[in-house]
């Protein structure tokens, strides 16, 4: 086998496990933001943002106004996942190392990255979007749709901090599916 056929299996196989722990111990139980490539980190589940209004304090002070306004880059380079599966994901360590290890590695906030790196630990990212476990989200056909991620997240590019600009509650979703003629059959978006 070559390394990039077996670079694929192994992926397949972690989607698989993905899915049988997903159907034993509850979607809520399974962090699918958590697979990373070619095994780099073991990755926890991200804590979950209070609800009290605040952005989330962040283990890294990471600007997504420096990253996806200044330099922009697009979303789904460091959220990968929105193409393909429900989660978009929180980038691996990996993922910010490919970049950071050229581009300001003497910076404070980027030497705290490549020490995760170098410990082998992902980073602890607090999660600000979660939806309940009853509810079945995918982007994959939000994307596919055409919807921009500005759409239900807000203008990302202009945030310091990343937070939840829209309810994400049931009528907000049922309203959008109205207003855009999409099907809002109650086993759409529940199980």
């Amino acid at each position: 086998m070559t390394p990039r056929t077996t670079f694929r299996v192994g992926m397949r196989t972690c989607a698989v496990l993905l899915v049988i722990a997903a159907a034993t111990f509850g979607a809520a139980h399974v962090d699918r933001s958590a697979v990373v490539m070619r095994g780099q980190e073991t990755a926890s589940p991200p804590t979950v943002a209070s609800d009290s209004g605040d952005p989330a304090a962040q283990p890294i002070d990471f600007s997504h106004a420096r990253h996806a306004g200044e330099a922009r880059i697009d979303c789904q380079f460091c959220h990968a996942y929105a193409r393909r599966g429900p989660v978009a994901g929180i980038p691996s360590v990996q993922r910010c190392v490919g970049c950071h290890q050229t581009i300001l590695p003497e910076a404070p906030e980027v030497r705290r990255v490549l020490d995760y790196w170098e410990k082998r630990q992902p980073i602890p990212w607090v999660r600000v979007h979660n939806l309940p476990d009853y509810v079945r989200f995918s982007h994959r056909p939000h994307l596919r749709a055409g919807f921009d991620c500005a759409e239900c997240h807000g203008d990302v590019r202009q945030m310091t901090i990343a937070e939840q600009v829209s309810s994400l509650s049931m009528g907000w979703c049922v309203e959008c599916h109205e207003t855009n003629n999409a099907s809002r059959d109650c086993l759409i978006c529940h199980y």
